[in-house]
């Protein structure tokens, strides 16, 4: 069907608007509930119609095997029932994203080592994080901390989708530029003394290979070559979900070259290989935590 509607215009509207009025209606939920209680109802709704999704869940599946290879059939249905629960609450989560943000004792913010950036809002800095629990929130603790930033976004391929989530992420005070020839806007803010900011466990067709749970991954070198090039930290940031709406957001120490000698990519590429050493070691804590509906690593020929 949905290939299908790739060639048929009006069919492909018409299953956007479906999509929109089905996440609408579970958003529209969410709203009328307490947060912890909205948070919760996600993961039920995450759980049963998630694993109904085939396609996808096969994706997550697939995935999942590569980062816990000694898991079992039965192991790994039960994982990726999870992690579609995991993924429920954070769209149930999503209108409630002010109550996490001003509410201290549901976010909490631990900061590794102190970064110029964090106190001087005119020095830029680059905030890299992955898909592990609710990356979102990453977001809100910028904005706690006062940061003015830039972030990429992958926007939904159905409009009505991307429009409604960036209403709900209006709140977190903001630019959000598309990935897609973002790069440009990323450079500029950065210039402008603000941090940039981007999810990066994704694959990259365009990218360099690096080493991600000892398989070659395509990934975007981008984060580490604007660093090297304007000065400015690297910095990992983690979020762990520590009980339904509540969250820690650990902000690393920055990531820097290895080796200072080598040429600007080689550095880039080094530092990208050291971020996703610590997404592995995030995502083998709570692997139900990742979201991975699509293929991080591509298929053996």
């Amino acid at each position: 069907m949905r290939k299908l509607a790739r060639r048929h215009q009006l069919l492909q509207r018409a299953l956007w608007r479906l999509d929109f009025i089905l996440v609408w209606g579970v958003v529209k939920l969410a709203r009328l509930l307490p947060i912890d209680a909205a948070s919760r109802f996600g993961n039920r709704v995450g759980t049963f119609i998630g694993p109904r999704l085939k396609a996808k869940s096969a994706k997550y599946r697939l995935n999942m095997a590569t980062v816990l290879p000694a898991l079992d059939d039965t192991a790994l249905d039960l994982l990726v029932r999870r992690a579609w629960g995991r993924a429920g609450q954070i769209l149930a989560e999503f209108p409630h994203m002010d109550t996490i943000l001003h509410d201290r004792e549901r976010l909490l913010i631990d900061i590794r080592e102190p970064v110029a950036a964090y106190e001087n809002h005119d020095l830029p800095c680059i905030i890299v994080t992955a898909h592990q629990s609710n990356w979102e929130v990453v977001g809100a603790a910028m904005a706690r901390m006062g940061i003015p930033n830039t972030t990429l976004y992958s926007a939904p391929t159905n409009p009505l989708l991307d429009e409604m989530l960036l209403a709900s992420r209006r709140v977190l005070n903001c630019t959000l530029v598309p990935r897609d020839n973002g790069a440009r806007m990323l450079l500029r803010s950065l210039k402008q003394g603000h941090a940039a900011a981007m999810v990066m466990d994704r694959r990259v067709e365009d990218g360099k290979l690096i080493q991600f749970f000892g398989h070659d991954k395509l990934s975007t070198i981008l984060p580490a070559k604007l660093a090297l090039t304007l000065g400015c930290d690297l910095i990992p940031v983690q979020v762990e979900r520590l009980r339904d709406a509540r969250y820690r957001v650990t902000f690393h120490s920055p990531v820097r070259p290895s080796d200072a000698t080598e040429n600007a990519t080689n550095q880039a590429i080094d530092m990208i290989q050291q971020v996703h050493g610590q997404f592995e070691t995030w995502i083998r804590a709570h692997p139900e935590d990742w979201f991975c509906p699509k293929l991080v690593w591509q298929k053996a020929s």
